[in-house]
């Protein structure tokens, strides 16, 4: 202990413990893959909010309040996305926002939404090969909030309608 000076005993032990903690640490690697979305949009095994078990009926949005909006199924089985189009109308400065609920026949809840929706602006959550289950609800600026579309959306090709 003489010939060795006391940082360098200092230094070499805090080596040793950081090389042990090191080798102790849990390395896990996760990998996921990612669409680049414009849009915020989150995936749950139950939804969030409580939805009835089949599709209800929609609200009307009043004349001076109202728009377009379409759902289309991406018929590639690899990629069995939703698409919600927000496609203008009277009330295109008057929404404040869309929201997409997706809830998927392998029991999967995604949604996804839209601030201050643009002509054209859609929305993009994955979907099965089955029946799906669309919800689309837009909020205006005057704080009402209207269920404009709520239906089942077969996979195209599938033959399975619900």
């Amino acid at each position: 202990m003489h010939g060795i000076p006391r940082s360098a005993l200092l230094f070499v032990c805090l080596l040793t413990i950081l090389a042990a903690a090191g080798c102790t640490a849990n390395h896990s690697t996760t990998t996921t893959s990612t669409t680049t979305v414009p849009q915020t949009h989150s995936v749950t095994d139950s939804p969030s909010l409580t939805y009835p078990a089949t599709p209800g009926p929609t609200q009307t949005v009043p004349e001076y309040e109202s728009v377009s909006v379409t759902v289309q199924r991406n018929t590639i089985t690899e990629n069995p996305t939703i698409i919600t189009t927000f496609n203008g109308g009277m009330g295109l400065g008057m929404t404040e926002r869309m929201d997409m609920t997706v809830i998927r026949s392998d029991g999967i809840t995604e949604t996804g939404h839209a601030d201050n929706p643009a002509m054209g602006r859609s929305i993009t959550l994955m979907g099965t090969t089955a029946t799906d289950r669309v919800i689309v609800t837009l909020t205006m600026t005057s704080g009402d909030q209207y269920t404009v579309i709520d239906a089942y959306y077969p996979f195209p090709g599938s033959g399975n309608t619900g």
